[in-house]
């Protein structure tokens, strides 16, 4: 079967021995079309994260915009997604968490919220599409609006923020979800406008720690859109996934190659070869691709010349999608994803 290439670099990056797992500042997507199969994201209900279309009588498809949002010491970016009602139910894989702590950030920018506390707008969810383990919620307030987060099941009780936020600015919200021992005494903490830098606070904006834990698999997550009653309107971008809070940020720690130095063709992946166009050398260069599950198929040391170079690398016959990761002694760093069908 043909395998295709997705080029989309800097993006959506994993790394296998690093705490963050899944980010994506959406800056390489085309705008305004849908966010639907624009790298990994899909409303497809058959595919992880994916809730469904838009529906109703005039469906809004989630778009990718070319609304910028930043946040002091997390990141910034030139796109963003729309958050609006009556959308796609868009979402997508992330490597699967199994114990301990989950922190996921994201800007969050709207402009109304609809009075309707029965319909999140955000999930993560625990191995499957339905199994969801905590839901974000807007809820209007006068000329602002309150962010709410729920555990579990819809319907559990709803712990909002004390204080209202602004419409038309960029929030940053961090959710922290701590799973324990138990059956109920997973715990979500929620952070909003944080002193990023300054690293985790001693107490959180919101915590809610009510009904039966979902998880143990965290692996996938949606933005919730496609229903009219009580979705917000607005924008959300850089996404992130961690493991520490430290590694949530976009602001990376290594220089990055510019997005034209290196290009990378999977054309030949399922016989064992990795076809690399580079416009430098690179001696003692780190090869290293890593499935979305976090399967890592290889890891080397390679050498790189200033042509079109043929690296051998382990078979990859299973269709999905994978991170490829070049990185130099000096620090510099390059990410791709690939798709194998």
């Amino acid at each position: 079967m043909k395998t295709k290439l997705i080029l989309v670099a800097l993006i959506a990056t994993f790394s296998a021995n690093a705490q963050n797992i899944f980010q994506d500042d959406f800056s390489t997507y085309f705008t305004g079309v849908d966010l639907n199969t624009q790298g990994t994201w899909s409303n497809n209900s058959s595919n992880p994260g994916g809730l469904g279309a838009a529906i109703g009588a005039i469906p809004n498809n989630a778009d990718v915009l070319a609304t910028p949002v930043s946040y002091a010491d997390y990141g910034s970016s030139i796109n963003s997604i729309k958050i609006s009602p009556d959308s796609d139910g868009c979402g997508t894989a992330f490597p699967a968490v199994t114990s301990g702590d989950l922190y996921v950030g994201f800007i969050l920018n709207l402009s109304i919220a609809q009075a309707n506390n029965n319909s999140d707008f955000f999930r993560v969810m625990s191995g499957g599409n339905f199994n969801t383990t905590f839901r974000l919620y807007a809820t209007p307030a006068p000329g602002a609006f309150f962010l709410g987060v729920s555990k579990g099941s819809n319907g559990n009780q709803i712990n909002f923020t004390p204080n209202a936020l602004g419409y038309n600015q960029d929030h940053l919200v961090i959710i922290k979800y701590t799973q324990s021992s138990g059956t109920n005494d997973d715990l979500i903490s929620v952070y909003v406008d944080p002193a990023f830098a300054g690293g985790e606070p001693g107490t959180a904006t919101i915590t809610n720690n009510v009904g039966l834990d979902q998880a143990g698999n965290l692996d996938r997550l949606c933005f919730r859109q496609n229903w009219t009653n009580g979705m917000p309107t607005g924008n959300a971008g850089l996404l992130s996934l961690a493991l520490t809070w430290a590694d949530l940020g976009f602001s990376l720690g290594t220089e990055q190659f510019n997005s034209n130095s290196i290009a990378i063709s999977s054309s030949n992946v399922k016989n064992g070869e990795l076809l690399l166009q580079s416009n430098i050398a690179m001696d003692n260069a780190t090869l290293k691709i890593v499935a979305i599950n976090g399967a890592v198929i290889e890891n080397k040391n390679i050498t790189v010349e200033a042509t079109t170079n043929t690296i051998a690398i382990n078979p990859i016959r299973s269709a999905g999608i994978y991170i490829v990761e070049i990185a130099t002694a000096n620090g510099k760093r390059f990410t791709q994803k690939i798709m194998v069908n």
